[in-house]
């Protein structure tokens, strides 16, 4: 099916496989053709480049990717969806569909495949909001072989994800792999259904490989935010917290959203 974004379109999939959206997936159809290209243009995906989408729904944003790339391998854990997707792409002769919820995904070795292939990959995704941090992780600590990610997410998130004066594990660790950007605001009224808020598209340019040792240090140096980085960290460095801290030239009355990403990855050292 052609233009499967337009509103006609989608309803007539949805009616046809008696298909709703449902909360359990955090699902809301894009209904809107125009925004839909203009999303796609935000990346930089060419004939070279082999996309991994997240949830690809009914196949919408699919299309307009498998236009653009010369591959598309979308991820889907909803297996409702089959007999819509079998319809809705058939046409579209480079789209792969694999139905398994895209975290249990060993995402390096799938990387490392298409990279015999293809010379760009990127991830590209409307994701479910109550699943944004959870995914954009996944993504960040697999170390896998990544170009770029570009993903939908709420406006707000977005928006902190990019405020360089905002703090957390997950900011940390997207500004030690690479930097994010938001590159437009999507409104709320062009989804069915239509959920509370605006949605924004979040690029991440992946210049790095991540230090999987960062987890642990930021996982517990956040554990209470409130909290002076020496006490969040005692429990992991134990009589060695003071001498640690001073060798990195960390004060100790600091708080973790005050550290710099540098000063984290001197932490790691100490693991």
């Amino acid at each position: 099916m052609k233009d499967i974004a337009k509103k006609a379109n989608t309803m007539y999939l949805l009616e046809k496989y008696n298909m709703k959206a449902t909360k359990k997936f955090g699902q809301n159809f894009l209904i809107d053709l125009n925004v839909i290209q203009k999303i796609v243009a935000c990346t930089p995906i060419d004939q070279q480049t082999c996309v991994i989408e997240i949830g690809p729904g009914i196949g919408a944003l699919t299309e307009q990717l498998s236009y653009q790339a010369v591959h598309v391998v979308s991820y889907e854990i909803d297996t409702r969806l089959k007999a819509v997707l079998e319809e809705s792409l058939n046409e579209c002769l480079n789209v792969e569909i694999i139905f398994q919820d895209f975290l249990t995904v060993d995402l390096k070795q799938i990387v490392n495949h298409y990279r015999q292939q293809y010379s760009k990959i990127c991830i590209v995704a409307n994701l479910p909001y109550y699943i944004t941090s959870d995914i954009l992780e996944h993504i960040i600590t697999s170390q896998a072989d990544i170009d770029s990610v570009h993903v939908m997410v709420q406006k707000e998130v977005a928006l902190k994800l990019t405020d360089a004066s905002y703090h957390s594990p997950l900011t940390f660790m997207i500004e030690s792999i690479g930097q994010a950007s938001l590159d437009m605001t999507v409104s709320k009224n062009v989804f069915s259904p239509a959920p509370r808020v605006d949605s924004a598209i979040l690029s991440i340019m992946m210049e790095k490989t991540y230090n999987p040792l960062l987890t642990q240090i930021l996982k517990q140096a956040f554990t209470q935010k409130r909290k002076t980085i020496y006490n969040n960290l005692k429990d992991l460095f134990l009589e060695d917290t003071e001498k640690i801290l001073n060798e990195c030239g960390i004060d100790l009355k600091t708080r973790p959203e005050q550290l710099t990403i540098e000063d984290y990855i001197k932490l790691t050292h100490y693991l």
